[in-house]
């Protein structure tokens, strides 16, 4: 006589919360990321900026899937240019040593 394994009530409970939770994290993850005020660049542009303050890098995340430098510039204060990674001008830049871009803080 073969016995075939039960689970538990609260095994059973848990395996159907499961994707409950998982799903409440994903949002509540979404909503720090607004709540945060992170910047997220949809467009970018390769057009050089002159006068550089500053330079985040943003990574693809959730709900903001373009790979982009975020220049904030002097002369605009609070400006956010959103750079293509691929612009030369700021590829040689970086690899000089003449502009550094942490990562945005990333979701």
């Amino acid at each position: 006589m073969k016995m075939c394994p039960t689970l538990s009530i609260s095994r059973w409970i848990f395996l159907l919360c499961l994707p409950v939770v998982m799903l409440v994290s994903v949002q509540k993850a979404h909503s720090s990321a607004q709540s945060l005020g992170l910047p997220c660049c949809h467009k970018v542009i390769t057009q050089e900026v002159k006068t550089i303050q500053s330079c985040f890098e943003q990574k693809p995340r959730y709900r903001c899937r373009q790979h982009a430098f975020l220049i904030i510039n002097k002369r605009h204060k609070n400006k956010i240019w959103c750079i293509d990674p691929n612009s030369e001008w700021l590829k040689d830049k970086i690899e000089k040593g003449e502009l550094k871009c942490p990562p945005v803080i990333s979701v």
